[in-house]
């Protein structure tokens, strides 16, 4: 018997490899530069190995690849096509993003979507939707982040910025170095626990909360995940998986969430309270009872390429899509926005020339008052904004941006035709150190964000949010979260280097978000008036 699963094998292993042998003809068959893939993995063998992190596998395409506005790799069995340009990221993700409109196809989300409970909350929200669905979901939700809106937010906010001097004055008072990442998170995470669904995460207060235990664990790459994801890929995978039922997202913390959620619903249910944060506002949403027109005056680049030319249908969805919609917030803005602070501290704990001059930018607006600092104050401080950008694109949280083609898509100035339910990824890491767009890449300069110096340039040079209508949604969220965070604590503290910190930095190929596997550290100290 053994000897027989041993051939069958083998069999199954030849015929993939000859099969895999012909679907890695197609680039070299339309005169694309490739890199070379490697059975059974295809041309990016590290994202199931596990040697290096995403970021780090696509930032060592530059040399390879430069100064080519495109290449193919295999992933698998499947060709996509590498954007290394920002005009042809341009084109893709706004100019023609009618041929783009699904970040991925239908097959590929279909394939990911088991019978399990966990996989079709999943599928439910914006990010894997696609066609005509998303494009309601879309409509419908966007007008809830205005800036109106997130004004509105701002009392939440402060209220956990308050816990955050706290926990950072512990930390001085005791004279102990803090790992960023850790203290960023927990704000990050009660910020949007209190702004979406109204509860206490107790991110501060309590050691073992599991809402950070889960939001940290939910977007880990673990070998486990790929492995099914393999296994997904295979002939018959999908039905094996449905006939174990074993899902392909994790269960545990998708259903502590989802519980979350659901529990924020029943107490407005039951108790007829409203607190105009993002579930009241989803739920007006769904019944179309939401200012569409209200921020038309204050768009940047940014929101106007992201303009979507649709009217939503009212009544077309329940409130699992709020349930699903509000998971991805929570445990998607946990993640990037306190790794974003994280390296926004870290960088200025080494460059005290940059800290200086955003203090002193804090301490012109802000003036002598100990008040709070309000949305209008936040917005105005245009350096603090060239902090987090420089940031955002030094030390982008996800390097790669995805779309399908949903037509034949005809390269402008390339004789390429990209067919028809391909995938096309963005390589931000490549556009984002591009000398071209960013004079000494490698060097952290928040001035590559003066006004004049993004008016230079294409707006696509710029990519940790996306850009076009499936941008990311929650950017004013996003950032608004982030600047008040920074302003209170460079208004407050000196930040310096700690030993702590592990040179040189190496990224967690664990990590769904990019940040570093052993953490980033500082020291802080109550500045001297």
């Amino acid at each position: 018997m053994l000897i027989e699963i041993i051939a069958l094998l083998a069999t199954l292993t030849v015929a993939a490899y000859i099969y895999l042998q012909v679907k890695w003809t197609y680039w070299s068959k339309r005169g694309v530069f490739f890199l070379k893939p490697t059975f059974p993995f295809g041309s990016i063998p590290s994202f199931f190995t596990k040697s290096k992190h995403l970021n780090d596998e696509f930032y060592s395409h530059i040399e390879k690849t430069k100064p080519l506005p495109y290449y193919g790799i295999y992933f698998i069995g499947g060709a996509t096509l590498i954007i290394n340009d920002a005009d042809l990221a341009k084109n893709i993700l706004v100019k023609d993003f009618d041929y783009f409109v699904d970040r991925n196809g239908d097959a590929t989300n279909k394939l990911l979507q088991t019978k399990h409970k966990t996989d079709i909350i999943w599928t439910k929200q914006m990010t894997m939707s696609t066609g005509e669905y998303w494009k309601n979901l879309r409509s419908t939700f966007s007008p809830i982040f205005t800036s109106g809106k997130m004004k509105a937010m701002m009392v939440f906010i402060q209220e956990t910025s308050d816990k955050l001097m706290q926990a950072i004055d512990a930390k001085v008072t005791a004279n102990e170095d803090f790992e960023l990442k850790e203290m960023l998170g927990k704000y990050s995470m009660d910020t949007i626990a209190s702004c979406a669904f109204g509860v206490d995460a107790e991110s501060f207060s309590n050691k073992d909360s599991k809402f950070v235990q889960y939001a940290s664990n939910i977007f880990k790459n673990t070998t486990m995940e790929a492995v099914r994801f393999l296994i997904i890929l295979l002939p018959l995978g999908k039905s094996l998986l449905n006939f174990l039922n074993v899902p392909m997202f994790k269960v545990t913390e998708t259903e502590f969430f989802y519980d979350a959620v659901v529990a924020s619903l029943n107490h407005r249910r039951e108790t007829k309270t409203r607190r105009n944060d993002l579930i009241d506002l989803m739920l007006d949403a769904i019944k179309g009872e939401v200012d569409v027109d209200e921020h038309k005056d204050d768009d940047d680049q940014f929101e106007k390429d992201a303009k979507l030319d649709h009217v939503p249908r009212k009544g077309e969805f329940d409130e699992l899509v709020i349930v699903a919609t509000a998971i991805v917030l929570m445990v998607a803005g946990y993640d990037t926005t306190g790794t974003t602070l994280a390296y926004a501290c870290h960088q200025l704990s080494k460059h005290p020339d940059i800290q200086e001059r955003l203090r002193a930018e804090i301490d012109e607006v802000t003036g002598d008052s100990d008040k709070p600092i309000d949305y209008d104050k936040i917005q105005g401080m245009t350096y603090l904004d060239q902090v987090i950008s420089e940031t955002l694109r030094f030390t982008c949280p996800i390097g790669i941006l995805q779309r399908n083609t949903t037509k034949d898509y005809k390269v402008p100035g390339h004789d390429l035709v990209i067919e028809k339910g391909h995938d096309v990824w963005i390589n931000a890491m490549s556009i984002h150190f591009n000398p071209e767009y960013y004079p000494n890449p490698h060097e952290f300069n928040p001035d590559n964000f003066t006004k004049e110096a993004k008016g230079q340039r294409n707006s696509c040079a710029f990519l940790p949010f996306g850009q076009g209508p499936r941008g990311c949604l929650g950017m004013r969220f996003a950032l608004l979260e982030a600047k008040m965070a920074l302003a209170n604590i460079i208004r407050t503290y000196n930040l310096l280097p700690s030993e702590k910190t592990i040179e040189p930095q190496e990224l967690d190929p664990y990590a769904g978000i990019a940040y570093v596997k052993h953490g980033l550290y500082v020291k802080a100290e109550k500045r001297s008036q």
